[in-house]
């Protein structure tokens, strides 16, 4: 049985809304007792979620905060929309960051800080985010990940029938299904017999059945339908409902009508529309009478978007244009939001306004963060062909920057031709040499790398023997920054510190943070002890900006330019500073390559299943530098276990790698294939695998990359010996100096390379050492190697190899942690274990902490009965 009636405490009747209604209680009372959540009500058109949210906030206990905000059904919406409406409600810090244009950052924890304030319950509602702009779909995210700490029930409304996978909306709704405090509702049409029940309301003339079949319950039509009293049949459309219900109107209340619907921002202000009509207000109140119109304060909106638009779509043109002309006006003369403003101009067909409120409209929405509402608005000024010259020139090029912010490449690129061609025509040269260094960044985000250098470089070529100037620093920034990707490490410290200077002079932040980023991530290969200072200044004053994303870019470099010199305990610090920096600002892209990254620093460390476990998390991470670093880890970590899936994430990795051209992104993903066919018993196959990227890792003088191609080389006898230029744990080894280069892979906390050396060797003791590693780090394929190996010479003492059971680490511990586990029973402090594995005392705590925590002790002292007790096999109860 199906519970028609859903009563609300004001009386609202709802029809098949009593579980949906009931839920949204409970979130309410959850709120109350200090836990918030984010619920998504979704639905077609007209199901009636505006109706079920109405219906909850009409029975808001008193004292009680209602914040209520709504997206907008402009051809462009207005950025944050919502956070708007909702802050003018609130005032003031938030409205004063919004008002202030404070970074994105900085206004979303505003409304965090609102809605965790000790004061009664909040419900706050946001409706129809299928019409949400990037910033706003950016908030949602935000809020759903911070919203279980509020004191706030968070309904969020949107159809779910208009969104297909390439909706944006529908990674957003996919992002906060895996966060807690976050729930769906999904509203149904109505059954045969709510249909049948509100058709009795008219009596004789309506058939409840064909009601039902041609409505097919949906709420709104039929409420329509009803509302009409249709005696000659049913409407076939929701339209033809809305019209034959606006019929019975005089004139004058058409011309209501006809002025609202041309606004579908929502709520329109009473006096703008009595003006733009050129009624009294009698005439609304008819409107509000018939029920087709509702007032609220000091405005008033149609009941339902299905029902302005029916009535804007029956307008004739001539008389449409007119009114959109007058409601212009009067949006003009009250400062009207720029999107708005465009919007109106455009349906006006006054190309002028329409260009230069999209321009500006376009600027506002880039500051806030919506780069794709930015780029629709550059280009409908452009569209409109009223700008001049040189304003088509300058947004040609804003309409490329948007576009490669959010990742149409191939829109950047074009636009960033026309932009080059526009001002070349103004004989512009030094803005020309601004637009093509941009196009290379672009370029390069293709993976296009030999084009990309090769375009910066012209960029550069483009200001020789020109005088300085802002965007001379610009290219050469740019150029800084492809070359340090490139690992030209001596050219790019050259070319940013040229930059950093000019930007200096120009008092240009924005370029000399990203120049002073080129030049100490260079520097990690050049004078390592001298790349933190420029990273650290370049941090320094990105804060000062503002500039969350260059703040979290130079932590990135701090960090992995660290890992790529295997000084890990820096590379370790720092990508965990930016994987927090990241995180609290919900700045997903550079998250990703960060806790990549840290896959790979396990993975270094021979913790295997760390690795694979981050490295999962975001391999399918849009950003394909990420997915190269996650691929490589995933398959590298599978070779050294053993498992027989490894190669399709190579080959991944490197064909992603393999377009860019860039030494970092290859020489990873070229040594695990070369370790794969070795492990397979195929050296013939690993020259081809290797050569060129150890002739690319030569010509870019990158030690470790030398090294490490250089031994898989050596591997299969390609090589006798390494290179000066190679790192020195690489070189001991090949050069035959076993033991010393064990030793300085130990120093590193290496121990797979380390085991590695030992296995090369021929004392008995190095061997079995050897595989002890191997067969505690679980690299069953080095192992029966090295067994094969020793049974092939004879040696005295070949053991037998332990069972899966008593090889797998005790209490499900990493390597490392159980490394500080038998520590920790010689009574060593965080500090004696930090100096001993060569690690932070932060790192070893953590260390210790999860120990504590999977052996199920309480302290320090039981954890070498516990370590015992796992390794026998005993089962221990957990605290």
């Amino acid at each position: 049985m199906v519970e028609i009636d859903a009563m609300t405490s004001s009386g609202t009747r709802l029809l098949e809304r009593a579980s949906q209604l009931d839920a949204l209680r409970a979130q309410l009372l959850d709120a109350a007792a200090g836990h918030g959540s984010l619920t998504l009500v979704l639905g077609e058109s007209g199901v009636g979620k505006t109706s079920l949210v109405r219906a909850l906030a009409e029975e808001l206990p008193t004292g009680s905060r209602l914040l209520w905000g709504a997206c907008d059904s402009l051809s462009t919406p207005r950025p944050l929309g919502p956070l708007h409406d909702i802050a003018f409600e609130t005032r003031g810090d938030l409205l004063a960051a919004l008002a202030n244009e404070r970074p994105r950052y900085e206004c979303f924890t505003g409304l965090v800080a609102e809605l965790q304030a000790p004061r009664p319950p909040t419900l706050v509602i946001i409706e129809d985010v299928h019409w949400a702009d990037e910033a706003t779909r950016d908030l949602l995210v935000f809020l759903g990940r911070r919203v279980a700490r509020t004191r706030a029930a968070v309904v969020v409304t949107s159809r779910d029938d208009e969104l297909d996978r390439s909706h944006p909306l529908t990674a957003t709704f996919g992002r906060l299904a895996t966060l807690g405090g976050v729930s769906r509702l999904r509203l149904d049409r109505l059954g045969p017999a709510s249909v049948a029940a509100l058709a009795a309301k008219v009596g004789a003339g309506l058939d409840a059945t064909e009601l039902f079949e041609v409505t097919e319950g949906n709420p709104f039509f039929v409420t329509e339908v009803v509302a009409a009293g249709s005696v000659h049949g049913v409407p076939v459309s929701v339209r033809d409902a809305v019209l034959a219900r606006a019929a019975p109107l005089s004139a004058a209340a058409r011309q209501v009508l006809d002025a609202v619907s041309l606004a579908p921002a929502g709520a329109v202000p009473i006096d703008v529309v009595l003006t733009v009509a050129s009624v009294s207000a009698d005439v609304l109140d008819e409107c509000v009478t018939a029920g087709m119109l509702r007032i609220s304060g000091s405005t008033v909106s149609f009941r339902h978007e299905l029902a302005r638009r029916a009535i804007e779509d029956a307008m004739p043109p001539a008389l449409a244009r007119a009114a959109q002309l007058r409601l212009l006006a009067e949006l003009e003369r009250r400062g009207a939001d720029p999107a708005s403003l465009a919007h109106h101009a455009e349906r006006a067909g006054d190309i002028e306004r329409t260009a230069r409120y999209a321009v500006v409209a376009g600027d506002a929405a880039s500051r806030a963060g919506a780069h794709r509402s930015a780029a629709q608005q550059y280009e409908r000024a452009l569209a409109a062909g009223a700008l001049g010259p040189e304003d088509a020139a300058r947004t040609w090029e804003c309409l490329a920057r948007e576009s490669s912010t959010f990742g149409d490449d191939v829109r950047a690129l074009a636009a960033s031709d026309k932009a080059r061609l526009a001002w070349q025509r103004l004989d512009r040269p030094d803005d020309e040499g601004r637009v093509m260094a941009n196009r290379a960044r672009v370029l390069w985000d293709m993976a296009h790398g030999a084009e990309a250098h090769e375009a910066v470089r012209e960029a550069i070529r483009h200001f020789d023997n020109r005088p300085d100037s802002r965007d001379k620093a610009v290219a050469l920034m740019s150029g800084a920054v492809l070359l340090m990707l490139a690992d030209e490490s001596e050219e790019a410290v050259a070319l940013g510190r040229q930059a950093a200077r000019l930007a200096t002079d120009y008092g240009d932040n924005w370029t000399l943070v990203r120049s002073l980023n080129a030049v100490g991530s260079s520097l990690w290969l050049l004078a390592p002890d001298e790349a933190e200072e420029p990273l650290l200044r370049a941090r320094r004053l990105a804060e000062e900006m503002g500039d969350d994303i260059a703040v979290s870019g130079a932590l990135i470099n701090l960090g992995s330019g660290a890992g790529d010199v295997r000084r890990y305990a820096q590379a370790d610090r720092w990508l965990r500073a930016a994987r927090d920096w990241c995180a609290d600002r919900d700045l997903d892209r550079n998250n990703g390559y960060a806790t990549a990254w840290l896959a790979r620093l396990s993975f270094e460390h021979a913790d295997w299943p760390t690795a694979l476990t981050i490295a999962e998390q975001v391999k399918d991470d849009p950003a394909i530098t990420t997915r190269i670093v996650a691929l490589t880890v995933i398959g590298r970590a599978r070779v050294r276990i053993g498992r027989d899936d490894a190669d399709e994430p190579l080959n991944e990795a490197w064909r992603l790698a393999e377009s860019s051209g860039d030494l970092q992104r290859l020489s990873g993903a070229a040594a695990g294939r070369a370790e794969s066919a070795w492990i397979h018993g195929h050296p013939e196959r690993i020259p081809a695998l290797v050569r060129d990227t150890y002739e690319l890792a030569l010509l870019r003088s990158q030690p470790w990359a030398i090294g490490e191609l250089g031994y898989w080389l050596w591997r299969a006898g390609e090589l006798e010996l390494l290179p000066s230029g190679a790192a020195e744990p690489f070189a001991a080894h090949v050069r035959g100096e076993l033991s010393s280069a064990a030793a300085l892979w130990n120093e590193l906390d290496c121990p797979y390379e380390a085991a590695a050396a030992l296995a090369d060797g021929h004392e008995a003791a190095d061997l079995l050492r050897a595989l002890e590693v191997f067969d505690r780090l679980g690299a069953a394929p080095a192992a029966d190697a090295l067994l094969a190996r020793m049974r092939a010479v004879g040696s005295a003492v070949v053991p037998r190899r332990p069972s899966r059971r008593t090889a797998a680490n005790p209490g499900g511990l990493t390597v490392r942690e159980l490394e500080v586990a038998r520590l920790l029973g010689e009574g060593l402090t965080d500090a004696e274990l930090g100096a001993r594995l060569h690690i932070s005392v932060k790192t070893a705590g953590h260390h210790v902490s999860a120990i504590l925590a999977k052996l199920g002790v309480a302290s320090r002292r039981e954890v070498a009965a516990a370590l015992t007790a796992a390794e026998d096999g005993e089962p221990r109860a957990r605290r």
